[in-house]
């Protein structure tokens, strides 16, 4: 994708609502140097409300062509795991992922409905605590295996 003011490319951590929900669905499983063209239905992207004071109007299907340029180290690295860990028991806990949430939101700067932190955080834990335990171990968090976007 390239920002609406200067032809760069953007970028962005997929899966963490820094892009609309269509966009972080579509890039799923991309490798650098591919392309595709999604079209994005408006309950995946702006929907009754539109965006940017009538640019994409209420209930806009969108349509994008994306190339993927790269893919860099994130939020699965182990160094992010340690990042993570404040207190450095070896698995993450509600509060900590939260946290980590919160300053990634700040860092970004977008405007978000006050639930979206809480349900991101509890899809985190749905789809990463296996063992239902409460924490997310580093096994859990797979930091030990390649994470392709």
């Amino acid at each position: 994708s390239r920002t609406q003011n200067d032809g760069h490319p953007k970028w962005f951590v997929l899966g963490v609502g820094q892009v609309i929900k269509g966009l972080d669905i579509a890039m799923m499983n991309m490798c650098p140097g591919e392309k595709r063209k999604v079209i994005i239905p408006p309950s995946l992207a702006y929907g009754q409300q539109g965006y940017a004071q009538g640019k994409i109007p209420p209930n806009a299907t969108l349509i994008f062509e994306i190339e993927l340029y790269a893919v860099n180290k994130g939020p699965r690295s182990v160094e992010a795991f340690h990042q993570i860990d404040k207190d450095s028991d070896k698995k993450l806990s509600q509060l900590e992922i939260s946290q980590y949430l919160k300053e990634e939101f700040a860092r970004d700067g977008k405007k978000r409905h006050p639930s979206a932190h809480d349900e991101i955080l509890a899809d985190i834990f749905k789809k990463n605590d296996h063992d239902g335990d409460g924490f997310i171990s580093a096994k859990e968090y797979n930091v030990y295996q390649h994470d392709e976007l």
